[in-house]
Formats: C-alpha cells, sequence, structure tokens
C-alpha cells in the first residue's frame, strides 16, 4: 500500500499507542488490529456510508445472483457490463473493475478507499473462480457462471461476502499501519528486518479476513430475509445498508464489541 501513502500517523492517543506496540518484540497482531481501528474509528464511521464501498458491493452482489436468470449476458448488460459468449473470466472481473473506478472519479471523497472497494473486488472475485490473478486470463465466461453458480445459495453468498469484506477491512488497517511500519525495522524496533515487518503484515491479513467471519452470517440471512430469490434484483440502497451494518459489525468485532 505504500503507493498510497499519505505521511505518518498523527500523533493522536491511539495512534501513539500503536507506535509503541510497533516497537515491541514480536507485536500481537489482534492488538495492533483493536488499536488501528480505534484510531481510524472516524473514517470507519464514514465506510458506513462511503458510496463507492457501497457500489462496489451492490455490483459484486448482482453479478453474483445474476447466474439465477436464464440469461446471464443480459442481466450483466443491465449492470453496464458488455459481455458475450467470447467474453473473457478477465474481462468481465476488468469491466466491474471500470465500473468502479468511474464512480470513484463521481466520489472522490472516497480517496484511496474507493480503490481498495475495486481490489476487494476483483480478489473476491479472482478467489471464488479459484484460480490466481493471472491465470484469469485462459478461463471463459462459462467458466465464470461456474464459480459463480456456486454462490447464490445463502450460505455460498455468505461466504463471497466475507471474501470481499476481508479483504476491503485487511487494506484499510494496512493503509494505516504500513504508514508507521518502516520506522519500526531495525535491531532496536519490533521488526528486525523488512521480510519480518511483511510476515507481519500478512499475519494482519489474514487476521482481518478471519474478524470478518462476523458478516458472513448476516449476509446469508440478509439474502434469505430479502428473498431475492425470487425477486432477482438487489437494490443500490438496500446494498448501501447492508454495508452501513457490516462496517459497523466488523468495526465492533475489532474493539471486542458487540453489536445487534
Amino acid at each position: 500500500m505504500g503507493h498510497i501513502r499519505l505521511g505518518r500517523l498523527h500523533k493522536s492517543q491511539s495512534w501513539k499507542h500503536l507506535t509503541a506496540l510497533l516497537d515491541l518484540a514480536a507485536p500481537d497482531v489482534e492488538t495492533v488490529a483493536s488499536m488501528t481501528a480505534k484510531g481510524a474509528r472516524e473514517r470507519l464511521l464514514d465506510l458506513r456510508s462511503d458510496p463507492v464501498l457501497g457500489y462496489a458491493f451492490w455490483l459484486l452482489s448482482r453479478v453474483a445472483t445474476a447466474v439465477r436468470s436464464d440469461d446471464f449476458i443480459a442481466e450483466t448488460g443491465h449492470l453496464g457490463l458488455t459481455v458475450t459468449a467470447e467474453t473473457s473470466a478477465f474481462d468481465v472481473v476488468a469491466q466491474m473493475n471500470d465500473l468502479v473506478r468511474t464512480h470513484i472519479e463521481r466520489h472522490p471523497g472516497s480517496g484511496p478507499f474507493g480503490e481498495m472497494a475495486s481490489l476487494a473486488l476483483r480478489r473476491a472475485l479472482v478467489e471464488i473462480v479459484g484460480l490466481s490473478q493471472s491465470s484469469l486470463f485462459g478461463r471463459t465466461l462459462g467458466d465464470l457462471e461456474v464459480a459463480l453458480r456456486r454462490q447464490t445459495t445463502d450460505k455460498a453468498f455468505g461466504d463471497l461476502t466475507r471474501r470481499f469484506f476481508g479483504d476491503y477491512l485487511s487494506r484499510t488497517l494496512r493503509f494505516y499501519v504500513d504508514k508507521e511500519l518502516p520506522f519500526h525495522i531495525g535491531a532496536d524496533s519490533g521488526f528486525a528486518d523488512v521480510d519480518a515487518s511483511a510476515d507481519f503484515m500478512g499475519e494482519l491479513d489474514t487476521y482481518c479476513r478471519q474478524t470478518a467471519r462476523i458478516v458472513e452470517a448476516f449476509a446469508s440471512d440478509w439474502l434469505s430475509k430479502y428473498d431475492f430469490h425470487e425477486a432477482g434484483h438487489i437494490s443500490r440502497e438496500q446494498a448501501q445498508g447492508f454495508v452501513a451494518v457490516a462496517v459497523a459489525k466488523l468495526e465492533a468485532e475489532l474493539e471486542h464489541e458487540v453489536v445487534a
């Protein structure tokens, strides 16, 4: 995330605690994540209503449920995608990212967090296809449809949602930690070398993805509650409402609080 670093963290009490943690030998990932969430609380509150995050989740959920229709190509066309039988899985993912980027341009207030939503969408799709990103070049539209069809049950949709929010949460926290981490590498710091700091960031990614399990069951119940099996269409408003609750749940989970 160094390409969007905006300088060191402000010296609020929460960030002071975080910098102190990073100087400890083998800092605890869970504690670092919790302190980062506290320091970034204002931004996390903003993310509940962030239009780009809401749009990215809406687009992901609409494409994931489009395979329930008799005409997947027509359904994706309604979303602004240009898809034919010859379109590759990579092209579909690339077009979805282009749509999110267009939305980012319309909402510059999302800043780098809009870009994170685009990257989280891509990672979630790549993971459900079960391939590395580079392998998508050789995969067909049919391969993508098969992968998406596995996500149409309530339970599988919960798994897809967990992947999306887990990656987004990881990028959000790492955005802040990455500002400070380079100043805590060395013999007298928490990380002996760059490799040790990279390993820690990998552990933070894993922890965030595990934390996102809190939204998995919620997503399954949400899909069932609104009976999208019959209606077939998730509205932008419904998706944004889901995002608001999901981000609140993630924040509470990180800070060891309880939300209904």
